[in-house]
């Protein structure tokens, strides 16, 4: 069955269609319907992401804490100490836009820069104690906020959606490389 996508209170809904653009009859395709739960996949993605971002803003604001901002903490947390060339890398920016990134959290106090004792050119950075405070308060923040954004999925289909996407996430880097 062709379909077509229709948008109703924030959602795409696959809509079947009888003729194709041209008047013609169309049969029905098994493939054609797995080729719009492919595209829907994409709008649903981006439709998630959108509105996840929205609220977790909303979770983060008495933290005094940007998305960016909190995105560093976030890489630093696991592996405290990074490069900022390694860091710029695993976050996906240039090295320019990270440094002023890095320069607005060391200025609230949340990281600091120090040299590699190794090779004094490269900086690493690393959390301080009011980052790692942060660092807490965002994890529980966003625990709370997943409470309400998991609401009715099992822990099957949560772990079934984040395997898949992990998989989606895998064949995007090799897209981009």
């Amino acid at each position: 069955m062709i379909t077509n996508f229709a948008r109703r209170r924030g959602e795409f809904h696959v809509m079947p269609t009888r003729k194709s653009e041209y008047g013609t009859a169309l049969s029905e395709s098994r493939t054609m319907e797995d080729d719009d739960w492919k595209i829907r996949l994409g709008f649903v993605i981006h439709d998630c992401a959108r509105l996840r971002r929205i609220v977790i803003d909303q979770y983060f604001a008495p933290l005094n804490v940007t998305r960016s901002q909190a995105w560093v903490l976030a890489h630093l947390s696991p592996d405290d100490g990074l490069p900022q060339s390694a860091l710029a890398e695993q976050m996906g920016l240039g090295k320019v836009a990270l440094g002023g990134l890095v320069d607005r959290v060391e200025a609230n106090g949340m990281v600091e820069r120090r040299p590699d004792p190794k090779d004094r050119r490269v900086k690493r950075v690393y959390l301080t104690d009011e980052g790692r405070k942060v660092v807490t308060e965002m994890r529980k923040r966003t625990l709370e906020a997943s409470v309400g954004i998991l609401d009715e999925v099992s822990m099957k289909d949560l772990r079934t959606t984040v395997t898949t996407m992990n998989k989606i996430k895998h064949n995007l880097r090799k897209m981009v490389e």
